[in-house]
């Protein structure tokens, strides 16, 4: 940014340039990191608001064809700089060449601090998605995770590169929504790519390897649309269909006893996958604990510990299950056949092949709305259902607003 201003002391006009956060005397107005190139561009500017000062005064002919000799001249000859040597023409042209941040060196350290900070199922997904905007290849040979997880990953169609830059700089907003709107992408995976280019280039800017060119929008993952997607409908199961899915499931007594648990205690798929036969209706509650094992194949629980409310509708169901499944040497409520605790992935699958089946198209998500939105409909206190489902008032108002009514008014007259 820059103005023209006049001091106090003197007649003549002076340029005045702000400088750029987080530079060494860098000015952000004169576009350029180079101190001797800022001041004679800053000198430039000084002496081309002289001569529009002096536009009315005529030079003699004689004067002019002399001085357009001296620029022929002088274009003949290279300048050099002082330090380095190289011209200012070349120099002008590496610095545009020059990579500022490498991409690689970024990347390498934003997996290695997500393989530290997060579930191994989160560092899985940005691998992913970082697979298909680089490529495979590149990607791979970055991938900081442990030998023995590289050998379990599964074998998946190689990506090829979308962007092949090696320059983080070169990624700009237009460059991301480009590439979204190529993939045609559904809302949920644009948000999924707004949200890693947000968090990547927001680790770059704090580890001081991005310098951004507009530090008045530094992180170019700001400007994306929002693919949120509140206030939208939501699917609500009936009464006759959440029966329906329970006899399309009644044959397999697990995932059964799985869609019992997302519809009449509001759980998510992987919380309830970390339920222990100890946990069930202690007390008339259910404790949802985090699992004591860190196992990198197992089911991480990422949403919290808390206890939730076995209904009256539940409880039978919950005595049924542990009458018909003694559980063997497994304590785990959901076991896979070698004892240890079941994927996602493979109660998902068993439940995705009955419903595609019988032609239902729901899926466990749906069965949390269901349970929400039935509570709501009883009259349920938004800050007692937040806690029971493990999310916050917001969420709740941002999702079922619409299955919100306000308080009867009880008052006399009214």
């Amino acid at each position: 940014m820059a103005s023209i201003y006049r001091r106090p002391d003197t007649q003549n006009f002076c340029l005045s340039c702000y400088p750029r956060p987080g530079a060494k005397l860098v000015r952000a107005s004169l576009g350029t990191d180079n101190e001797e190139i800022a001041w004679k561009v800053a000198r430039k500017v000084d002496l081309l608001i002289e001569l529009e000062k002096m536009a009315g005064i005529e030079v003699p002919e004689k004067i002019l064809g002399a001085f357009e000799q001296f620029k022929s001249l002088l274009a003949k000859v290279p300048t050099h700089s002082a330090e380095s040597g190289q011209s200012a023409e070349a120099e002008s042209k590496s610095e545009v060449t020059k990579i500022k941040c490498p991409i690689d060196d970024v990347i390498r350290s934003f997996l290695v601090r997500s393989m530290v900070a997060n579930v191994h199922h989160g560092t899985s997904d940005k691998i992913s998605r970082l697979r298909h905007f680089f490529g495979s290849e590149r990607i791979n040979a970055l991938d900081p995770r442990p030998p023995e997880v590289l050998k379990r990953r599964k074998k998946v169609k190689i990506a090829l590169p979308w962007f092949k830059g090696d320059d983080l700089a070169q990624i700009k907003t237009e460059t991301i929504l480009l590439y979204m709107a190529e993939k045609k992408y559904s809302r949920s995976n644009n948000r999924h790519v707004r949200e890693l280019f947000h968090e990547l280039f927001q680790y770059a800017l704090k580890s001081g390897a991005y310098c951004p060119d507009n530090p008045y929008a530094a992180n170019p993952a700001d400007d994306l649309p929002s693919f949120k997607g509140t206030g939208e409908p939501v699917t609500v199961l009936t009464s006759e269909q959440v029966e329906n899915q329970y006899s399309v499931v009644s044959k397999d007594k697990v995932t059964l006893f799985g869609c019992q648990l997302m519809l009449e205690a509001g759980f998510r798929l992987h919380e309830i996958l970390s339920l222990r036969r100890m946990d069930l209706d202690v007390g008339g509650k259910i404790r949802l604990l985090m699992p004591g094992d860190r196992k990198i194949n197992a089911t991480s629980l990422k949403t919290g510990q808390r206890p939730v409310t076995v209904r009256p509708t539940l409880r039978p169901m919950i005595q049924s299950f542990l009458r018909m499944n003694p559980g063997g040497d497994s304590d785990w409520c959901f076991a896979s056949p070698k004892g240890e605790r079941m994927t996602s992935d493979a109660f998902g699958e068993s439940l995705r092949l009955l419903n595609r089946a019988a032609g239902l198209p729901w899926t466990s998500q749906d069965f949390r709305h269901t349970f929400a939105t039935n509570r709501l409909n009883e009259g349920w206190n938004l800050k007692v259902l937040a806690q029971e489902m493990g999310t916050s008032v917001q969420m709740l108002m941002d999702h079922y607003l619409g299955y919100i009514d306000p308080p009867v008014l009880s008052t006399a007259g009214f």
